[in-house]
């Protein structure tokens, strides 16, 4: 066969085997939107965290939804109100809180973590980073749905 021959069989092979093709009919899938509620619950967390400790608040999620927390004041006989703090959300475990989010902050007005959670209960935590000198008090608000 020539050059020429092939050329021209080469798109009507193409073709024909494009015609041929059994397609599988595909099948519609449905979405289903998430609802997230807005918080619209606000607790109130009040302690002492003692130099190298924490403490802990549980809360209960009553719908999906956003929740946020705010660490608002710290303070304290040798605690400066511009002490860093660690600060988490997560579940109870035992005595404890195991925080799946957390970070260091400063006291402020605006939430310094905010997750999406299902109903269930959860914890806030908060803890020295390791510049604690004296024992600190503290107030986070939690706002959930």
């Amino acid at each position: 066969m020539t050059r020429r021959t092939l050329a021209a069989l080469l798109p009507l092979t193409l073709l024909a085997s494009a015609c041929n093709k059994n397609e599988t009919p595909t099948s519609a899938t449905t979405t289903t939107a998430v609802t997230v509620a807005a918080p619209t619950t606000t607790e109130h967390f009040l302690g002492t965290v003692p130099v190298g400790g924490s403490s802990f608040y549980a809360f209960t999620v009553g719908e999906n939804g956003t929740v946020n927390v705010t660490l608002t004041s710290v303070g304290g006989a040798g605690v400066p109100t511009s002490a860093w703090m660690g600060l988490g959300l997560g579940t109870p475990s035992a005595e404890d809180c195991t925080t799946t989010s957390a970070l260091n902050a400063q006291s402020g007005a605006s939430p310094q973590l905010t997750a999406t959670y299902t109903p269930g209960i959860y914890c806030a935590r908060i803890y020295d980073i390791g510049n604690l000198f004296a024992p600190a008090t503290f107030a986070v608000t939690i706002d959930h749905p």
